[in-house]
């Protein structure tokens, strides 16, 4: 471990620059377009924020919670109706009602949901005649009118409930969200009263209730971070006071609610809201620290201020090294938020080095720093892999990668300290380079480039904007190591050239100080491979010529952090056009994460219970064999799903002029069992083994299944990730019954190409696990495909009147002088083959 605490400390203003560099970076900000646009977004925040200031205190401008209430429907259950219970004294604003499938992650419209037609399809009935509930303007305009609720006495209740009957479906989990605010307790609480009716609309006796909301709903200290990074900001480029005036105003709004919140978070393990976790409050204290240093020349603050700020920094700051607050001391999870390998605590340790590095004057300086650097020189050996990915997923991946940086670049300017030429910080960089996708040629809209994305991969999106974090770093590799920085700006600019720090707690100035439009660029060769530590296979053909690009990733992870029940899900972009995704992460707390983690939402088999209920499948596999080639791209992974005895999935890419995905399901269960797939599409064609979907861009998704060869389908929709012009995707269930297998070609094709054609050649009547299947299009033969279903080798003897090379081992066959061609495929294993002549 390095020692970081013999280095002479270096001295505040300006942590991020000095006063002598403010007037270039000025200039700077106003000469180049990009930053230009940014900074003028800052400051129509700044202005906008300000004016709602006028008229209201800091604590009402965002005073309102969503309260989610997930239930499952009863057996039976047709429809459902539902009313709001405002009992005991106290006052109660009410802006929005939500309904949520959160099976499909898809909202349920309510007629008149947010009260912009009054109180049309509510009925608001009092058991006291002192109670009102009327509809009010809300004091923020820009939220419109909310209803509100009066009880001047304790045994008062309001009841508001929703006129109409709701249809549902039996034993599945939907959410209702309220929308609320409350200024002080009730003395009782607010909460949600669910009757269900069967089919005929005849009353059930099942009754839900919700648990009882009753907590104050001030402005959170995160609502505010942004507005205050660009407060900070505008004072940085004009020097204007005023601004750093309203910069202090929130900073001594936030250290107190950080405060309040971290208390309980610490006596509860309050775990429904992060926001005062130690992820958050970590990249909270380094964003507010960088704003207080930009503004502590202004002379704003007054000196009881400043008392103030930094004694709640040094409560916080003490906090964050409680392992009553966060056990950051444990090397495994003792659930997902803590522990050392956690994304919670590199967030937590870099706020606090940050916190350390800018306010160096402070007592335990030292030891936060030391602390913080140990943290992470821990998680870069023991945490990030030996292909640098930061082993939960993409996004936190991101989100790590994001904190780090601010807290390098700090290191090295104030205390000489580089982490840039790290091995495993430079390998986190070229893992995200490494993961990109095609240029999407939908994502953005009509009017928008195609972009490079991050893939969809459990709990991460494609629109999640981590290559901003690209012309972040690039300046710092510029140097040291120039391919580096040239890929980065490359994958940045075709990522979409975003420079605005977005996501959870952004830290503006990053958008402001770091970026270099201008550098030089250069593409990335990429091809496929495999991240094992992570889990993602990803194949790759024609990378990087427009049009052309075919992309697929294939999920098989030996962890378990923020997982999904996904094992063995693939995604396809086929002509840079997306055909099935994975649907993306969704929000922790809004009720509809029951679609996202589910098998269901992927593209999964799963298998069904003695009461026909679909079971999720395990939360990590194991990848047992890998192999690329120009000609295929293959992949099998063991999936130990509790109701089978063993399930193989294996996931062909078979290039070679051919474009075309073989997916065998290769199962010994007891079980039925439903295969799932999703796709981009809004109509399809049902034919007795195929499903073709009519896709984006008028692509195609032409699915044949040869096991079972004739299939029954259910057709249902779900929620889809990213900006695409789809409300929902396209969600095909085939049916199965037990001991069977799948055996499915997809073929990604553009307009009116025509499909395949798919032969089963004849095989001995002694060997019912052997398949062999010629695949032709055009009547022209693409290739061979033999299916050994059975536990030990077997040999195939066919005819063929060509020599034939078996694709996976490169393997040449020869007819013998009858015609026939001899070849062995191991037990469980399959075989593709094309003719070399």
């Amino acid at each position: 471990m390095r020692s970081h605490s013999k280095i002479e400390t270096a001295k505040r203003p300006f942590a991020c620059y000095d006063a002598g560099q403010l007037e270039g970076i000025r200039i700077r900000i106003l000469m180049q377009p990009e930053l230009r646009e940014e900074y003028e977004r800052q400051l129509i925040l700044s202005d906008a924020y300000a004016d709602e200031e006028l008229s209201l205190p800091i604590h009402l401008i965002d005073a309102f919670r969503t309260a989610p209430f997930v239930f499952r429907t009863p057996e039976n259950a047709g429809y459902m109706k539902f009313a709001f219970h405002i009992r005991g004294m106290g006052e109660v604003w009410i802006r929005q009602l939500q309904l949520t499938h959160s099976e499909r992650g898809l909202p349920i419209p309510l007629v008149n949901g947010s009260f912009d037609r009054g109180l049309t399809g509510w009925t608001a009935t009092s058991l006291s005649s002192s109670s009102s509930a009327f509809l009010v303007p809300s004091e923020v305009p820009r939220l419109g009118q909310c209803l509100y609720v009066m009880n001047p006495s304790d045994d008062d209740l309001v009841r508001l409930a929703f006129t109409d009957p709701i249809p549902v479906c039996a034993q599945e989990h939907y959410s209702i969200q309220t929308t609320l605010r409350l200024d002080e307790l009730l003395s009782d609480g607010v909460y949600v009263e669910i009757r269900f009716l069967d089919a005929a609309g005849q009353p059930m006796d099942t009754i839900y209730t919700s648990p009882s909301f009753n907590r104050k709903t001030p402005t959170t200290w995160a609502a505010l971070l942004e507005t205050a990074g660009a407060d900070s900001d505008v004072y940085m480029v004009t020097g204007d006071a005023v601004y750093a005036e309203r910069a202090k105003r929130k900073i001594l709004y936030m250290l107190p609610d950080m405060c309040q919140g971290m208390d309980i978070f610490k006596a509860t393990g309050w775990h429904v809201d992060d926001t005062y976790g130690a992820v958050h409050i970590g990249r909270g204290m380094a964003v507010i620290s960088v704003i207080y240093d930009q503004i502590d020349d202004s002379g704003v603050i007054l000196p009881e201020e400043d008392v103030a700020i930094k004694s709640l920094f040094r409560y916080i700051a003490g906090l964050m090294m409680d392992t009553e607050y966060y056990q950051f001391d444990l090397e495994q999870f003792p659930d997902e938020k803590g522990g050392k390998r956690s994304n919670w605590n590199a967030d937590r340790a870099t706020g606090l080095g940050i916190y350390a590095l800018i306010f160096s004057e402070e007592e335990l300086t030292e030891e936060y720093l030391e602390h913080a650097c140990s943290v992470v020189d821990w998680q870069l050996e023991h945490v990030v892999d030996r292909d640098g990915a930061w082993p939960e997923n993409i996004r936190y991946h991101g989100a790590v990668l994001h904190r780090y940086f601010l807290f390098f670049t700090l290191l090295q300017r104030l205390r000489g300290i580089d982490y840039w030429s790290h091995d495993k910080v430079k390998m986190m960089y070229r893992f995200l380079i490494g993961t990109v996708t095609p240029k999407d040629s939908v994502q953005g809209g009509l009017d928008s480039a195609p972009k490079l994305l991050s893939p969809a991969v459990g709990d991460s999106n494609v629109h999640d904007q981590w290559f901003r974090m690209f012309s972040y770093a690039a300046p710092f590799y510029v140097k040291s190591d120039p391919q580096l920085s040239r890929e980065m700006m490359w994958v940045w600019k075709h990522g979409g050239g975003v420079i605005r720090d977005t996501g959870a707690y952004p830290c503006t100035l990053l958008a402001l100080l770091y970026p270099q439009p201008e550098l030089p660029q250069e593409a990335p060769t990429l091809t496929s491979v495999h991240y094992q530590g992570i889990g993602y296979v990803i194949f790759r053909q024609h990378f990087g010529l427009w049009g052309r690009e075919n992309y697929s990733v294939f999920e098989s992870s030996p962890l378990t952090y923020h997982a999904h029940h996904d094992e063995g899900h693939f995604s396809i972009w086929a002509d840079s056009t997306p055909l099935t995704l994975d649907p993306g992460t969704g929000g922790y707390y809004n009720g509809d994460r029951h679609w996202y983690l589910n098998g269901n939402a992927h593209n999964v088999v799963q298998f069904i219970d003695e009461s026909g209920l679909f079971q999720n499948g395990p939360l990590k596999s194991i990848c047992e064999e890998v192999c690329f080639s120009d000609q295929l791209d293959y992949v099998r992974s063991v999936i130990p799903d509790v109701n089978a005895e063993a399930y193989h999935r294996h996931f062909a890419y078979v290039k070679a002029g051919v474009e075309v995905y073989v997916v065998w399901d290769h199962i010994r269960s007891q079980k039925n069992s439903v295969w799932n797939l999703h796709t981009l599409s809004s109509t399809s064609d049902i034919e007795k083994n195929r499903i073709t979907a009519h896709c984006l861009n008028e692509m195609k998704l032409e699915v044949t299944f040869l096991e079972p060869n004739r299939i029954s389908v259910t057709v249902d929709h779900g929620a889809v990730s990213g900006a695409y012009p789809l409300a929902v995707q396209e969600h095909f269930r085939i049916s199965n019954n037990s001991g069977n297998d799948y055996l499915t070609l997809l073929y990604p094709k553009s307009g009116e190409s025509s499909g395949l054609t798919v032969l089963s050649l004849p095989v001995g009547p002694d060997s019912p696990e052997l398949q062999i299947y010629k695949v032709l299009r055009d009547e022209q033969a693409l290739f061979l495909l033999l299916v050994n279903g059975s536990e030990k080798g077997q040999t195939f003897s066919f005819q063929a009147n060509a020599p034939l090379l078996k694709l996976q081992d490169k393997t040449s066959h020869n007819p013998d002088q009858n015609g026939q061609c001899h070849i062995k495929v191991n037990g469980g294993r399959l075989a593709i083959l094309i003719k070399t002549l």
